[in-house]
């Protein structure tokens, strides 16, 4: 018997993929934060589950939550943290997740506005010191750091680089060895003003730039 010839035909079917849902993501406003309760970390999510609740961690611990709004983000503030007395620097680690387990995490730092110089006492005019700097960062990145030197009538004697504060916040770590005073200094109280101007004027609390004063005094001999 014959049979007929059968025709089969091969249809492609074409497959649209649905597009992929944002990947959840986590940031804050700025890197660093001055420590003390008067700055805010502002925290800002998005790519979460629309109007549902997120939980924060820190460090690995429940910190605090948020609700999304419609369109899967949030943004949280909280008082930046006061570091110990021989902490000058700290790194915090957030994480964000909500219930459908989108989660994402980031970093910031906080730091004291912090100068000093590694000795206190001694003849002033052969003392050898390291300068030590943090927090001159959080205004401007990759400032350049001076020191300025007012004579206890109040005029400024001298201005001195002392370098650039690196890293996220801003610090050096050690300065070169280097005179105390590098010039000859009259008795009485002088003050030591760490700013990020190259001249000076008396800092205040209402200055724009970051600034430690130090009294320094001369006794005579």
């Amino acid at each position: 018997m014959h049979r007929a010839p059968v025709l089969v035909l091969a249809l492609a079917a074409t497959l649209v993929a649905a597009p992929a849902a944002a990947a959840a993501t986590l940031k804050t406003d700025t890197r660093c934060y001055q420590a003390s309760q008067a700055q805010d970390v502002v925290v800002s999510g998005t790519g979460y589950s629309p109007s549902a609740a997120v939980s924060i961690s820190r460090d690995g611990k429940p910190f605090g939550t948020a609700t999304t709004d419609a369109s899967g983000a949030f943004q949280v503030k909280f008082p930046a943290e006061e570091l110990g007395r021989k902490e000058r620097e700290k790194v915090f680690a957030l994480t964000a997740t909500d219930g459908a387990l989108n989660t994402a995490a980031t970093r910031y730092r906080t730091s004291k506005v912090f100068a000093d110089f590694s000795s206190h006492s001694g003849d002033p005019q052969k003392l050898m010191v390291r300068f030590t700097l943090n927090g001159f960062g959080l205004v401007r990145a990759q400032a350049s750091v001076y020191l300025h030197y007012v004579a206890p009538n109040g005029r400024s004697r001298r201005n001195v680089r002392l370098g650039t504060a690196r890293g996220t916040c801003g610090k050096i770590g050690a300065s070169r060895l280097r005179h105390l005073f590098p010039f000859v200094a009259e008795r009485g109280r002088w003050i030591l003003q760490f700013d990020t101007n190259k001249k000076y004027t008396r800092a205040t609390t209402k200055s724009p730039y970051i600034w430690v004063r130090k009294p320094v005094e001369i006794f005579a001999k």
